[in-house]
C-alpha cells in the first residue's frame, strides 16, 4: 500500500500506535495537509464496511484484495463512497442502519460490480493533498 502511494509521489508515515489509522499520507514537507488512511488487506475478496472506520475526520479507507498475488486497490474517500458501493438495498439493512456494519464473506457479481467505480481511485487521496 505504501509503495503504491510512493509511486504516485505521495509520502507516507506510519503512526507509532494503531488507533484506527494505518498510514498518514502527505506531500513533501507540507504537513498542513495530512490524510489518515485505514487499510484493510485480504488474500482474496471481502465485502466489508464499518461506519466506525470513518470516525476520524478526513479518513480514507483502502481495501486491498489479493494482497499476496497481484493486489487490487479500492479507495473510499468518505461514507458516501461506501454507500455507493453498498447500493441502496444494503444501506437500508438493519446491519448497516443499526449496527453500522455490513459484511459478505463471498461477494456476488453484483457486489463486485458496485466495487469497480472505487478501484484505483488514488485521486481520492491525491486531490486532498493539492487543495
Amino acid at each position: 500500500m505504501a509503495a503504491e502511494l510512493l509511486r504516485r509521489h505521495i509520502d507516507v508515515a506510519y503512526p507509532a500506535q494503531d488507533g484506527g489509522i494505518d498510514l498518514l499520507a502527505y506531500r513533501g514537507h507540507d504537513l498542513s495537509r495530512i490524510i489518515p488512511i485505514q487499510v484493510k488487506a485480504r488474500t482474496s475478496t471481502c465485502y466489508e464496511f464499518q461506519k466506525g472506520w470513518f470516525r476520524i475526520d478526513g479518513l480514507v479507507l483502502v481495501q486491498v484484495w489479493y494482497v499476496t498475488e497481484i493486489p487490487e486497490f479500492f479507495i473510499f474517500g468518505n461514507l458516501g463512497d461506501v454507500a455507493n458501493a453498498l447500493g441502496p438495498q444494503h444501506v437500508a439493512t438493519q446491519s448497516w442502519l443499526a449496527k453500522g456494519n455490513y459484511n459478505v464473506t463471498t461477494p456476488t457479481a453484483d457486489h463486485l460490480k458496485r466495487m469497480q467505480p472505487h478501484k484505483n481511485r488514488w485521486d481520492r487521496i491525491a486531490s486532498q493533498l493539492t487543495k
